[in-house]
């Protein structure tokens, strides 16, 4: 995925609730992003689904990078 464009999603929503997701988030080892995804295919779409999966294989692991 990394020849499409990227682009930044905003989510308004309180603190409250970010603090709580991102400690979600972290305590199964994931990030906010890998997290909303995940969440995302929860929605049925199949399309979406594979859109999804796909940039989950492909991102870059969390941390310093092995070579």
């Amino acid at each position: 995925m990394t020849d499409q464009k990227r682009v930044r999603l905003q989510l308004d929503i309180p603190q409250s609730i970010r603090n709580r997701v991102k400690a979600l988030a972290y305590g199964r080892g994931q990030s906010l992003v890998e997290l909303y995804l995940e969440a995302l295919t929860k929605i049925g779409d199949a399309e979406l689904n594979k859109l999804i999966k796909k940039e989950l294989e492909e991102r870059p692991q969390r941390g310093r990078p092995q070579d």
